[in-house]
């Protein structure tokens, strides 16, 4: 009996906590639940799956049976491709000479430029991405790429720089639903008994204990602070690259279908022939001439010609003309959607491509600072205390410079008092890369030294030996 009321306190006290907890959940239940059609809609138009669009009902119906005549030109990716080759996250380093051994070790063990990439790409298509970062059973540092639809982020309502919780969920092996809260001093665990397909509401979510044998589904977070990292490619709003893209991508499917239909019943031009002859032995085929008899001089005397083929001339400047309009907006250069002819100088290509580098800018100045974030919490999480003003991010410059340019970019740098290594780091060299320089340089330099003194030597052996004859020297 005494059993009996224990276990009972206890499942009220659960269920107090979760009622206590249940406006946390159904906040975050909502805002992942809202997220889902937006953002697989975005992933679809840059992964090239987009429907075709109609002005008119009459038009979508007229269609409705054709399910081969859907043709997408598909810009989206472009756009996107674009900007994330030129973001590129070349390296990380910390001011303290060990710290940054580990730092460099932990990084590269771990492929973080893998998931910068994916990070940078779902920021540009959608306007958002998360890292998270946090050790193993093992105690090892994980640092891990999510999906923008599994992970929100929410921020103090009074300050909207401060992390007030994050939340994440997932479908598990046995295909029911998980969910974690993530708050500065703990992490909460939810799932559901029904299977995910089933969940309708927040309400489908109770506690989850981690092991059979805790009673509790709260974890201590030792840390002080929430483990998921916000990239978001602008602060004011959530609003990735594609926004103001996928109308003009619709107009362009459409117009690109239009032309091909046209072609399909109209581009091979149609023979007519009038004659009282019977002209069902007729066959249009190559080398195939035709036997017309003449007409009888009283009837309709025997005739032939052909109906002009549709022209596709239009569709192709209209298609064209959306396309620029496309490029204007996004700020993609032009020669990334047109053949041109000939090559064009690196001082052209620089400003051909100015508007597309200043967009990468912009996004690598809101991405720096959330980097900066991640690895203090990395080097917190290995043991070291870092400060921000101690990190260093480093970028690929977006530009596209010419071998010849950068070399005389870096002499004239170089010349005027700037430090060979500032400006390395400046291009982008990592720690590492400036380390091994100086070890190649101190080989050759030791190298060039030794040679020296080998021919100082024999330069002075030769001077120092008597002048002998040859029949002496047998």
């Amino acid at each position: 009996m005494a059993d009996a009321k224990e276990a009972q306190a206890k499942l009220q006290s659960g269920a107090d906590r979760l009622d206590s907890k249940r406006p946390d959940l159904d906040r975050a239940y909502k805002t992942l639940t809202g997220k889902l059609g937006d953002y697989d809609n975005l992933w679809d138009y840059y992964d090239g799956d987009q429907p075709l669009m109609y002005t008119a009902r009459r038009m979508a119906d007229l269609f409705a049976d054709l399910d081969m005549a859907n043709f997408v030109e598909n810009w989206c990716s472009v756009v996107i491709d674009a900007a994330n080759d030129r973001i590129h996250l070349s390296s990380v380093s910390v001011e303290n000479k060990s710290d940054n051994d580990l730092l460099e070790n932990t990084w590269q063990t771990l492929d973080v430029g893998l998931e910068a990439s994916d990070v940078h790409e779902a920021a540009l298509v959608v306007g958002e991405a998360f890292m998270m970062v946090w050790p193993d059973e093992n105690e090892n540092v994980e640092i891990f790429y999510n999906d923008p639809r599994l992970v929100h982020l929410f921020y103090d309502p009074a300050n909207p720089r401060k992390k007030w919780y994050g939340a994440k969920w997932w479908v598990a092996g046995d295909n029911t639903m998980r969910m974690n809260l993530y708050y500065p001093d703990r992490i909460e665990y939810y799932g559901t008994k029904t299977k995910a397909k089933n969940v309708t509401s927040s309400k489908a979510f109770v506690e989850h204990f981690q092991t059979d044998k805790e009673d509790s589904n709260i974890a201590e977070n030792p840390y002080d602070e929430i483990p998921i990292f916000h990239f978001r490619s602008e602060r004011r709003k959530i609003k990735g690259d594609l926004v103001n893209v996928i109308p003009l991508q619709n107009a362009i499917n459409k117009l690109v279908t239009d032309m091909m239909v046209a072609a399909e019943y109209g581009a091979f031009k149609q023979r007519w022939i009038i004659s009282n002859a019977d002209t069902v032995a007729l066959e249009n085929a190559p080398n195939m001439i035709w036997e017309i008899p003449a007409g009888d001089g009283q009837g309709q005397s025997s005739q032939v010609g052909e109906f002009d083929a549709t022209p596709l001339d239009n569709y192709i400047k209209a298609i064209d003309h959306m396309a620029t309009t496309l490029a204007i907006i996004s700020r993609t250069p032009k020669h990334y959607l047109f053949q041109q002819g000939g090559t064009p100088s690196g001082e052209a290509l620089i400003a051909m491509e100015s508007p597309l580098n200043k967009r990468c800018s912009d996004h690598i100045d809101q991405f720096v600072p959330v980097w900066k974030e991640l690895v203090t919490f990395v080097m917190k999480v290995l043991g070291k205390d870092v400060e921000k003003d101690d990190i260093v991010i480093t970028f690929d410059s977006p530009e596209s410079i010419q071998p010849k340019t950068e070399a005389e970019i870096r002499t004239a740098s170089v010349g005027a008092g700037i430090p060979l290594k500032t400006q390395l780091r400046d291009e982008g060299k990592s720690e590492a890369w400036m380390d091994q320089m100086d070890k190649d340089k101190e080989e050759a330099d030791k190298a060039s030294s030794e040679n020296l003194g080998v021919a100082l030597l024999a330069a002075i052996k030769a001077a120092n030996a008597p002048d002998m004859a040859p029949e002496d020297e047998e």
